[in-house]
């Protein structure tokens, strides 16, 4: 599905359902943590079985909670620049725009500092099977990597019921608790939040950037004016979102136009294609933080039942990673310009330097 108003419309119809664990069966995979995080978890369930899951992750993501992890994003944008800066040049998108959710992550979820850095490395490896065309061989190390974090966030889990304390993990786990989940729902959950939370940010972060730097006169309008930003990030959104879109499976027929969409069908709602649609925005293959209708990017983040339950979080990771590099950075300029990759779920991108005066 390509148009904005069929994507849009189609995302809250309840005849389009997730696809449960046909996308990794599909893919070969049919057992270990890479499966479970598709048989457990609420993105790709349905009904009453994805609001029990999804509910206590919602509630635990409060406005207070929020408001800290916008805190943790700036100082790890801090602490990634300050480790450059007397280079002059930066990678964006493996030694910034990887790092800063991850890193951030890690203070929500009170990783230890000795941990971050194995923490760090075995969810890039874990992401690399939601990329696009993994190989063989990426397969395998992700799984075993599925496996470590698996691990790594039941002795959080464990620390968090020892103590009690009001931190994000203590509030989650009374929330399951109340919802009766079990342990592998319960640490699934927290693998896809974090999951979401890494990838699709990556790619965004790096592409929201090459286009402000591809605009100059933007980019100082941002620097200059930081209330700009949430602007900026939204038209980032939407000319090269992180999420190139979602599959769903058909279970009933569904009329569009005068032809019929067959029950029993794969069907992938198209974010890069709907947020360019030449009916919805004006010059749509035209960079513009100051479109009229940029509510309407929100699309990125999907819909309905499953509209993405860290919205705020992937907002807050975005605008301040941005944020930070327009106000230590405001000399920054693209060196070599990336390549986004992928047309279902999650998108990569290749190398990006940038550059400023030491």
């Amino acid at each position: 599905m390509l148009r904005h108003d069929d994507v849009a419309r189609l995302m809250n119809d309840s005849r389009l359902q997730a696809t449960d664990i046909a996308m990794p069966v599909q893919a070969g995979v049919t057992e270990g943590v890479l499966f479970d995080i598709f048989a457990h978890g609420m993105l790709t369930a349905n009904g009453d079985v994805h609001a029990r899951r999804r509910s206590p992750l919602s509630r635990a993501l409060a406005n207070q909670v929020l408001d800290q992890f916008r805190q943790h994003v700036r100082k790890a944008a801090a602490a990634l620049i300050d480790a450059s800066m007397q280079t002059g040049r930066l990678e964006l998108a493996s030694d910034y725009a990887a790092k800063l959710p991850i890193l951030a992550l890690a203070s929500l979820l009170e990783v230890p500092a000795t941990d971050i850095a194995d923490f760090a490395r075995n969810i890039y490896a874990m992401n690399a099977f939601f990329r696009p065309d993994p190989t063989d061989e990426a397969v395998a190390d992700a799984e075993t990597a599925a496996q470590w974090v698996q691990n790594y966030l039941d002795g959080l889990l464990t620390q968090a019921e020892r103590d009690r304390s009001r931190g994000f993990l203590a509030q989650y786990l009374e929330f399951t608790e109340e919802g009766k989940l079990a342990r592998s729902e319960v640490l699934v959950q927290i693998i896809q939040l974090i999951i979401g939370g890494t990838e699709s940010v990556r790619t965004a972060l790096v592409a929201q950037t090459v286009q402000m730097l591809s605009n100059p006169e933007q980019w100082r309008a941002v620097c200059s004016d930081p209330t700009l930003v949430p602007n900026a990030v939204a038209e980032g959104m939407r000319f090269e979102p992180g999420i190139a879109g979602v599959v769903r499976v058909s279970v009933q027929d569904i009329e569009l136009d005068g032809w019929t969409l067959p029950a029993g069908q794969l069907v992938l709602l198209s974010f890069v294609s709907a947020l360019r649609d030449e009916h919805i925005f004006d010059r749509p293959d035209i960079f513009d933080l100051s479109r009229p209708n940029l509510k309407l990017a929100r699309l990125a983040f999907g819909g309905g039942a499953h509209k993405c339950v860290a919205e705020a979080m992937g907002l807050a990771e975005l605008e301040e990673g941005l944020s930070v590099l327009a106000d230590r950075l405001p000399g920054l300029e693209l060196e070599t310009r990336p390549r986004f990759q992928g047309h279902m779920f999650v998108r990569k991108t290749s190398a990006c330097w940038v550059r400023w005066d030491r």
